[in-house]
C-alpha cells in the first residue's frame, strides 16, 4: 500500500487542497473498498449521512442551526478501481484539466449519495453526468 500511496500522492493532495477542498478533510487510499471507486466517511466526531438527514428534518436545523453540510468528510479511494486509476492518470498529466476535475467532482457526488449524504447541488451533478454521456456517445 505504501507504493500505491506514492503513486497516488499527487492526486490525493490535489483532491484535498484544490478540487474538493470545501468538502473533504482528507483523501486516503482504502483497502476495504472492493467494487466501489470511493466512499465518504465521517470524521471522528462527524455525523453520518443518516444523522445529517435527521438533523435537517428537525425544526431547529431549518431555523438557522448548525450547518451539517459544512462538516468535512474523509474520502476513501479504491486504488484498484478503473475510474480512480483513470482519474490519477488524468490528474498527473494535467492538474488543471476540466475532465479530471469533473470526474473527481462526480465521484465525490456519487460517494455522497452512496454513503447516505445529500447532494448540495443536484443541477451541477446532472450537468456533469450529461456531459459525460455526451462524450461517451461520440
Amino acid at each position: 500500500m505504501e507504493v500505491l500511496g506514492r503513486e497516488f500522492d499527487t492526486l490525493l493532495n490535489g483532491l484535498k487542497d484544490k478540487i474538493l477542498s470545501s468538502g473533504i478533510e482528507k483523501a486516503v487510499l482504502s483497502t476495504r473498498l472492493v467494487e466501489s471507486p470511493c466512499a465518504l466517511v465521517a470524521s471522528q466526531y462527524g455525523h453520518s449521512g443518516n444523522m445529517e438527514r435527521i438533523m435537517k428534518s428537525q425544526a431547529y436545523a431549518k431555523a438557522g442551526g448548525a450547518d451539517s453540510n459544512s462538516q468535512k468528510k474523509i474520502l476513501e479511494l479504491n486504488p484498484f478501481h478503473p475510474l480512480v486509476k483513470e482519474l490519477n492518470t488524468l490528474y498527473k498529466a494535467d492538474a488543471e484539466s476540466d475532465v479530471a476535475k469533473d470526474l473527481a467532482l462526480s465521484l465525490f457526488d456519487t460517494a455522497l449519495l452512496r454513503s447516505g449524504y445529500s447532494l448540495k447541488d443536484t443541477t451541477a451533478f446532472s450537468i456533469v453526468w450529461t456531459s459525460f454521456s455526451d462524450v461517451a456517445s461520440t
